[in-house]
């Protein structure tokens, strides 16, 4: 290996009950005639493609899709992040390439496997270089990946001096063989072009959500919420931790999601005080609180949701002050949101201000926001902490989770909750606001699960 192209990815390293109704999940309502991929207007993959050819129109764009590595024995294949938001294609060993020269009258170019009809056997038939993947994908052109280092060198020696390849990959685990061909491919057939990680393009325009985007995620949050209303029906003293993560997973599969966005965290007593706790195999005992933060992935987009349910039915006294607590500072932190003057650090302060001036205490006499240990919330959309830019005030159509907690291992409680809100111009949108989280509404889904007698000095439902 070259020190180029060492360096390079060392910096890359550093830096339900019941199914929802079908209608529930079928796409926003568009006419019958907008050409549609992964239930997205195929002209949003297309208009993202022109935004980025425009932002780097000095060089050569290059996406690397992720590659098929075990024919769907040991892993289902998803696609990269980045390839998947400005192609919509699914399909193993795909590259996009963005030149500022037109090729062959294209600038935008889609290479993909030429078809292999045994390999088929194994996976399932694949598009192929050809004119039906550019109609199914609106690209310009199609070619065959075998081909990509004579159209590279064609390209690279029609560019102007001072030209560049912009390469966008994720060279983790499941991309790293793919960045790598890619990379030595390029140095081998265009060595006078510099490479520059241009990933930073692609995360301002994942930032902002097309309508088509918020549906989908509208979607996921649904069936997530489906998951939410099945689990007061199991959770019982002395179920496992795994019963409640296959309750989760049932729901999601029952209801179209492709899979969990993220590991399924279910921490009761003592594990509900590590923030991503995911063994998931204690069993769950009177008096504990159970920690359920999940989120189901559907067509690429996850949700991200977090209760607290008391294991017994009923929040002790203390449990439930700090329960309403926890709330109290998810509410200021919606309240305090400003539309195009908040960041992220905005809300999280008033989340805090919140907890340090409740007269509750905890450990040597201290606030409870000495026990509010993580940071206030997050982007999600591709990816469940999906890329966004802190520094900048929350923009419209961004979506962010909004999860504050407090988490006291000497009384073995822990408590988040987390929902997630669409940035609006006018305000922030509670797209969760469909799966309950008032304690009196917790104790009522569960006690109506186990028909469990109502606790008379509890506070009114």
């Amino acid at each position: 290996m070259s020190r180029r192209l060492a360096a390079f990815l060392l910096g890359f390293w550093l830096f339900g009950a019941w199914p929802l109704p079908q209608a529930a999940l079928l796409p926003t309502d568009l006419p019958k005639s907008v050409p549609m991929l992964a239930e997205q207007p195929l002209a949003d993959f297309q208009a993202r493609r022109a935004r980025l050819r425009a932002q780097l129109k000095d060089g050569i764009v290059l996406v690397p899709g992720r590659i098929e590595t075990s024919l769907g024995v040991s892993e289902k294949f998803f696609q990269d992040e980045n390839f998947f938001y400005l192609t919509g294609v699914e399909a193993p060993g795909a590259t996009l390439l963005l030149t500022p020269v037109p090729y062959q009258g294209a600038q935008e170019i889609l290479f993909l496997p030429r078809r292999d009809p045994q390999m088929e056997r194994w996976t399932g038939p694949q598009p192929g270089p050809d004119q039906e993947a550019e109609q199914r994908f609106g690209m310009e052109k199609a070619l065959p990946t075998d081909t990509l280092s004579q159209v590279l060198r064609e390209i690279g020696a029609a560019l102007p001096d001072g030209s560049k390849i912009y390469l966008i990959a994720n060279p983790q685990e499941t991309q790293e063989r793919a960045v790598r061909t890619l990379l030595e491919l390029v140095q081998q057939t265009v060595p006078a072009l510099p490479i520059t990680d241009a990933r930073s393009a692609v995360n301002l325009m994942r930032m902002c959500k097309t309508p088509a985007e918020v549906d989908l995620l509208r979607k996921a949050i649904r069936i997530t919420g489906a998951a939410f209303r099945d689990i007061p029906r199991h959770l019982t003293v002395g179920c496992y931790e795994y019963e409640i993560e296959a309750v989760v997973l049932a729901a999601f599969y029952r209801n179209g999601a492709e899979r969990p966005g993220y590991p399924c965290i279910i921490g009761s007593g003592q594990n509900a005080t590590i923030l991503h706790y995911n063994r998931n195999r204690d069993q769950i005992r009177d008096g504990d609180l159970v920690v359920v933060d999940v989120g189901a992935q559907y067509r690429g987009y996850t949700a991200d949701i977090t209760r607290t349910f008391p294991a017994n039915g009923r929040f002790s006294r203390r449990q439930r002050e700090l329960y309403e607590l926890v709330l109290a500072a998810q509410e200021a932190a919606v309240k305090a949101f400003v539309p195009g003057k908040s960041r992220m650090s905005d809300l999280t302060r008033a989340a805090r201000e919140a907890m340090r001036s409740s007269p509750l205490r905890a450990g040597n006499n201290l606030t409870l926001d000495n026990f509010f240990i993580h940071g206030l919330g997050h982007f999600i959309g591709l990816n469940v902490h999906d890329v966004g830019d802190y520094g900048q005030p929350l923009p419209p159509g961004s979506v962010i989770t909004i999860e504050p907690g407090v988490y006291i291992p000497a009384e073995r409680i822990g408590i988040r909750i987390e929902d997630d809100y669409l940035v609006t111009e006018t305000g922030l949108v509670k797209l969760s606001g469909d799966i309950p989280s008032r304690p009196e509404a917790i104790e009522r889904a569960l006690r109506q699960a186990h028909r469990l007698p109502r606790q008379r000095d509890s506070v009114k439902d």
